[in-house]
């Protein structure tokens, strides 16, 4: 693979076959190889279920009555996917109860699974990972089609394109190229 001259520890991805038996790396590298290729895919799958918990809380949001937190809730497991409402009052400056009763809320929506099953000490975590870890179970027949993005956001991207190119024209005028930037 040309990624070094002799074998480093570092690169062996701890096989042991490559520090026992050096002889057939071939084989190990191929390993290697699909090992690495099963975590992309493993990447795909996640990123997939992050796109569906946006679509789903954005829709969850346009339906809420009074929102509050939950937008700041949904921002926040895009990045910190296990929650408590401890770790959530910190997070959000709300009180515990407060923090409780908003997980309630999007567990309720079912934008969040409740994997503790404990009442002082609950735990919340996304659907996916709820169903990987074992929490949760895979639904059975043809996954429900992911919400639709909202029909409202079309005005203001239309709006947002709108700006980019006056924005677009202004700095050509100036002299600024800027399709460089545009892929």
């Amino acid at each position: 693979m040309k990624i070094t001259q002799a074998v480093l520890p570092c690169l062996t991805i701890g096989d042991k076959a490559l520090r026992l038996s050096p002889r057939d790396t071939q084989a190990i590298v191929l390993r290697n190889l699909r090992s690495l290729t099963d975590r992309a895919e493993e990447g795909l799958v996640r990123l997939q279920a992050l796109e569906e918990d946006r679509l789903r809380a954005a829709a969850a949001l346009h339906g809420a009555h009074r929102p509050g937190k939950l937008l700041d809730l949904l921002s926040l497991v895009q990045f910190v996917p296990v929650v408590s409402p401890r770790m959530l009052a910190r997070r959000l400056d709300v009180t515990i109860s407060g923090a409780g009763k908003l997980l309630s809320r999007a567990a309720e929506l079912d934008l969040l699974v409740e994997v503790s099953g404990r009442q002082a000490w609950r735990t919340y975590m996304t659907r996916d990972l709820a169903i990987a870890f074992g929490f949760g179970v895979r639904p059975v027949g043809r996954p429900p089609a992911p919400p639709q993005a909202l029909p409202d956001f079309v005005p203001a991207l239309a709006e947002f394109d709108r700006e980019m190119a006056e924005l677009d024209s202004v700095l050509a005028g100036l002299g600024i190229d800027v399709s460089a930037h545009h892929h």
